[in-house]
C-alpha cells in the first residue's frame, strides 16, 4: 500500500466537509493517517484510491512522495571547551574553539 494526499480544490471547505471526506474514505477500505485543513493522507491500495476519488467529487489526490529520515543511535562525540559545537575532537587542537 502507499500513502496519497487528497486535497480539496475549494480551499474554504468546512470541518463538516472534511469529515464527512474522511468517514466517506474510510468506508471504502482506505486508512486515514491524517487530517490537516482541507487535505487527507490516506493509506490504500491504488485501486480503493480510485474508488475514493469517485466518491469524493472536488477532490484532488496525488501520491506521498516525502521520504522520513531515521536518525542515528550512536551518541555524540562532544568537544569540551568554551562554545564548542564540534561533534569530533583533534587531538592536535586545544580548546575546542
Amino acid at each position: 500500500m502507499k500513502k496519497y494526499v487528497f486535497y480539496s480544490a475549494d480551499l474554504s471547505v468546512d470541518r463538516k466537509a472534511v469529515t464527512a471526506a474522511r468517514r466517506m474514505a474510510a468506508s471504502l477500505g482506505a486508512t486515514v493517517v491524517r487530517t490537516v485543513g482541507s487535505s487527507m493522507l490516506l493509506e490504500a491500495t491504488p485501486a480503493k484510491v480510485a474508488k475514493v476519488a469517485e466518491a469524493l467529487p472536488g477532490w484532488h489526490y496525488s501520491v506521498e512522495t516525502r521520504g522520513h529520515r531515521i536518525p542515528e543511535h550512536s551518541p555524540a562525540k562532544l568537544v569540551r571547551g568554551a562554545g564548542s559545537t564540534q561533534k569530533t575532537a583533534d587531538p592536535k587542537r586545544r580548546g575546542g574553539g
